[in-house]
């Protein structure tokens, strides 16, 4: 389970290590990223999602199977799998995190890495400092729509 939040800094090749008390939550084998896209206040912000293989497999089953009843999951499915690629943690415990998702994503040197549950997003400091408390306003509202009697 990924939990919590990291301040992180990409070294000169965009790597990014991993400290002592993270590394019981990673394995070392190959980790699935793609860019993802959030949009609130008239401002979209780009992040980058790691999902370890087995999680990242259910969820590609998952939308094969919508893909197949629907045009627009089909399309997402497409965009989706073809915006992920392979990280591998090295034995340092760095993620090489590819440039081309890098850029898609406008990550800077400073990063913040969030817990999803299932899985850890990355996000450029700067854009997670300016959803942050946009975030921690919302939550009053959202608990409203998640534990509704």
């Amino acid at each position: 389970m990924f939990v919590g939040q990291f301040n992180y800094t990409l070294d000169n090749k965009k790597r990014l290590r991993f400290s002592l008390s993270d590394k019981p939550t990673l394995e070392d084998y190959h980790l699935f990223a793609t860019m993802k896209k959030v949009e609130y206040q008239n401002l979209t912000s780009l992040f980058l999602e790691i999902y370890p293989p087995e999680v990242w497999e259910k969820h590609l089953e998952w939308l094969k199977e919508l893909a197949k009843k629907s045009q627009e999951a089909a399309w997402y499915l497409r965009k989706i799998a073809s915006d992920t690629e392979l990280c591998k943690v090295d034995p340092q415990w760095r993620i090489l995190v590819p440039t081309r998702l890098i850029s898609a994503a406008e990550l800077k040197r400073d990063i913040m890495i969030i817990g999803g549950g299932d899985h850890i997003e990355i996000w450029d400091m700067a854009k997670w400092n300016t959803v942050s408390p946009w975030l921690n306003n919302q939550i009053p509202q959202l608990e409203k729509y998640i534990y509704k009697p």
